[in-house]
């Protein structure tokens, strides 16, 4: 059983770390967030997940630097307490990824839906066909999907960019809505402020998925810390950039509430139209990063035998081959339950 190919540089690693973090959260969790307090709660709750991430970072980039194994967050557990501690994270995670890749799809899929102006019923399909390009993308090797995720990287950058150059009255105003909040100053509803805490994690969650990937940086003791501290800045800047302009619009007294309240910034505007065609980029580029991470692991159990050693097996190219392939099958599986039985995306 042949190691995977060290090919990850810090470029590639940053772009691969945000593509694994930046998702349909950039654009529906600034509105979710106003829903539930007030704009000085909302700003608050920003600011104190943004704070709490920096020493979980930290021990994710130790980690990484003491094992560099693309089992990850189950190998973290096997050192710390045992083999069983490693196989119950594994089988814990097996679930997160069967679950969570497959509502990522249809997440994209709605999306693309309203890009085309495709009927309801397409969602199914276009789900399905992003997880095709997220499987593809994987078979053509790391270096294809960092390719992919750069792209994806700067198309996010110039949306935010064209939000914010659009709406720069609403940006002051956000900022002063945050200066005032830092100074104790704004109205913050502290049971609210945790609420929104709650919600507001999940949109930085990603990170602790990098360290499936571990085993294939190159010079990690250099790239792995670089990688945590630059993805940390550009993901603070893409989702801050649109927070402090939709609390500013809030402020102002344009209601940008709920999951699609982003919307009303762009408006009529041809912006409308591109914020949706990026998120058609974003989200298959997310669904590549996450089932690049998940088959890692998938490959890192069939290794050590908690599952199958068909799984622990890699083409001739050094890609999980197997593990991708009954990826695919489980997150289709799981796409037609979700469709067939008429569950709610939420669910």
């Amino acid at each position: 059983m042949g190691d995977l190919k060290k090919n990850i540089t810090t470029w590639k690693g940053v772009a691969l770390a945000v593509s694994m973090i930046i998702g349909s959260g950039l654009l529906g969790l600034p509105g979710m967030a106003l829903d539930v307090g007030n704009v000085y709660s909302a700003a608050g709750g920003w600011l104190l997940v943004a704070i709490a991430l920096i020493p979980l970072l930290y021990i994710f980039e130790r980690l990484g630097l003491r094992f560099t194994s693309s089992a990850g967050l189950s190998k973290y557990a096997q050192e710390s307490i045992g083999n069983w501690g490693g196989h119950a994270v594994s089988f814990v995670l097996f679930g997160t990824f069967i679950i969570g890749v497959p509502v990522l799809a249809l997440i994209g899929g709605a999306y693309a839906r309203e890009l085309f102006g495709l009927p309801e019923g397409s969602v199914f399909w276009l789900a399905i066909i992003i997880l095709l390009i997220a499987v593809l993308g994987n078979l053509l090797g790391v270096k294809a999907v960092s390719v992919i995720n750069s792209v994806s990287l700067i198309a996010l950058v110039a949306m935010v960019l064209a939000i914010i150059l659009s709406n720069i009255p609403y940006l002051m105003k956000g900022l002063e809505v945050f200066g005032k909040t830092i100074a104790g100053e704004g109205n913050v509803n502290y049971r609210d402020l945790w609420r929104i805490s709650a919600i507001l994690f999940w949109a930085f969650i990603g990170w602790e998925n990098l360290s499936f990937s571990m085993e294939e940086f190159k010079d990690p003791s250099r790239s792995i810390p670089r990688v945590f501290g630059f993805s940390f800045l550009i993901v603070i800047f893409l989702y801050f950039g649109i927070i402090i302009t939709s609390i500013g619009a809030e402020a102002s007294g344009l209601s940008v509430r709920g999951a699609s309240g982003l919307t009303a910034l762009v408006g009529a505007s041809p912006f409308g139209i591109f914020q949706v065609a990026i998120m058609v980029l974003v989200i298959p580029a997310n669904a590549i990063a996450w089932v690049l991470g998940a088959s890692r692991l998938y490959y890192a159990s069939g290794r050590e035998g908690i599952l199958p050693v068909s799984f622990g097996r890699l083409n001739k190219n050094g890609i999980p081959l197997n593990s991708l392939a009954w990826s695919l099958v489980a997150y289709a599986l799981a796409v037609v339950v979700v469709h067939f039985a008429k569950m709610a995306i939420s669910n």
